[in-house]
């Protein structure tokens, strides 16, 4: 689940099935609720996705991905020149595939999902207790 978190990207949605625990594109899901030739009543008729325990992960916004990736430059990465690197990528608008590829070549990518792993953890913590979703997390 941090895996997906942590690529949510701007203006992206992604959607939780908590009861089975599986990303879900909500539109595809609630297809199986319609008939062949749908008319607006059976589009009225539609349960709703809390009821089906489809919630939307948390927004790029809410997920602060530049703090965590800032903080994970500052605090662990020694060489000046990737340092420099890597805040220049950090500079965009559209910084995240970016940041993953530079440390993906340089085989960091697994150490900075190791060094962030709690942000993210807290971040899915958080976003289940304001939904009131009583999850206990596994890795």
């Amino acid at each position: 689940m941090l895996d997906v978190i942590m690529h949510i990207h701007y203006r992206e949605s992604c959607f939780l099935k908590i009861d089975t625990m599986e990303i879900v594109n909500p539109f595809d899901y609630l297809k199986k609720y319609l008939p062949e030739n749908p008319n607006e009543e059976d589009y009225q008729k539609l349960p709703s996705l809390e009821s089906l325990h489809i919630y939307p992960l948390p927004s790029y916004e809410f997920i602060c991905h530049k703090e965590i990736m800032s903080w994970y430059v500052k605090e662990m990465v020694e060489d000046k020149e990737f340092r420099k690197k890597l805040f220049s990528v950090l500079k965009y608008h559209d910084y995240m595939d970016k940041f993953y590829e530079v440390l993906e070549s340089n085989h960091l990518y697994d150490e900075f999902r190791d060094f962030s792993f709690d942000y993210y953890y807290s971040v899915f913590k958080e976003w289940c207790k304001e939904r009131e979703i009583p999850l206990e997390f596994k890795s």
